[in-house]
């Protein structure tokens, strides 16, 4: 072969290669949230329920909360395969009730208490492999999703940054004007959104431990009266695609917001009449599940706003929800000692 011709071929690979699409995830199953009906109850736990997380990757379900204990279920029971066999794993954990959980990906779950001590565990095994303080209750965790970084937001109004592999601080993020209740990452791991108790949402860039900027959500203005007060931040959530917040309110509000310009996009048609306590994008984005003090579960549009279905069966306040396999089915935790496992694929 002349080197001409060696040159255009070598040319045609390089073009070749720089053109070529990375792989599609595959579709994700249909669903029919108006037809989400309860498919499990998972028993065993030991007290009220205050946190549930999902590492799909490990194919395990955590929850946790009074008794400072981690109850984690399989797969297999939560899909119904041992349907006589639901009683949970217990891990002993703290020495206080679990505030806060998050999981990353398939290597890192965190776990906060009131002894005011962070754990970071190796999964699937539950093995401690690093213990961190910051000196106040943590009430808020995050994980990144690739597992490098841990956020936590405690009592003094500050975010703490922790590399989870050496469990060493990475920096702070100080904004807030009390208590952090609430942590997400977004899915390529570079943005950070807070909530709290000063009713005030923030977006951080991590990396560079800088505000990007905040959104106060207060209640519509009335005429010829004084600005009223910013609700507090309850439960936050970030899309996957990263266009999306939606951020809960101790009003039963629930918001979706804008990142890209801080700006409320719209809110719920009509609020759960107690405390929102937790949010959930379904992996597709177009649909929120949100749990709150009034028992109920519920689902939204996220286009619209509307609600597509309120799932009942809780006896009291529900305080943590999770999607599991995939967004066809749905878990829900809460003080009436229960893990709920609804299913949202269309009816037969």
């Amino acid at each position: 072969m002349t080197r001409i011709a060696l040159s255009v071929a070598c040319a045609a690979i390089i073009v070749a290669q720089g053109s070529a699409q990375p792989p599609k995830a595959p579709a994700l199953p249909p669903i029919n949230p108006a037809q989400a009906r309860l498919d499990q109850t998972l028993g065993g736990l030991d007290g009220p329920c205050y946190a549930l997380v999902a590492g799909e990757n490990a194919e395990i379900l955590i929850a946790a909360g009074e008794r400072g204990t981690l109850l984690a279920w399989p797969r297999s029971t939560w899909m119904g395969v041992r349907v006589g066999e639901k009683a949970p794993d217990v891990v002993p954990g703290h020495d206080g009730p679990i505030t806060a959980l998050a999981w990353g990906n398939k290597d890192w779950l965190a776990s906060a208490a009131a002894d005011r001590k962070i754990r970071l565990w190796a999964m699937p095994a539950h093995e401690v492999k690093h213990t961190l303080e910051t000196g106040e209750l943590v009430r808020a965790l995050a994980i990144s999703p690739d597992g490098k970084r841990l956020a936590a937001g405690d009592d003094s109004n500050v975010i703490h940054q922790f590399d989870t592999a050496t469990g060493k601080p990475t920096g702070k993020l100080a904004g807030h004007s009390d208590w952090i209740t609430s942590l997400a990452f977004s899915s390529d791991g570079t943005r950070l959104v807070s909530g709290g108790l000063d009713g005030q949402l923030l977006l951080w860039d991590v990396a560079a431990s800088k505000k990007l900027r905040d959104l106060q959500i207060r209640t519509p203005p009335v005429a010829n009266a004084p600005p009223p007060p910013p609700m507090a931040i309850t439960a936050v959530a970030f899309r996957a695609d990263g266009k999306m917040l939606a951020a809960g309110t101790s009003a039963g509000t629930i918001h979706f917001v804008n990142p890209e310009d801080g700006k409320l996009m719209r809110s719920t048609a009509t609020p759960h009449n107690g405390a929102v306590t937790g949010l959930a994008f379904h992996p597709g984005g177009t649909v929120l599940a949100s749990c709150s003090k009034d028992r109920t579960v519920k689902l939204w549009d996220v286009n619209g706003g509307g609600q597509l279905v309120n799932l009942d069966g809780h006896t009291a306040w529900v305080q943590g929800v999770t999607f599991l396999e995939r967004g066809t089915r749905l878990a829900t935790a809460g003080a009436d000692q229960t893990v709920r496992v609804w299913d949202l694929t269309p009816k037969k």
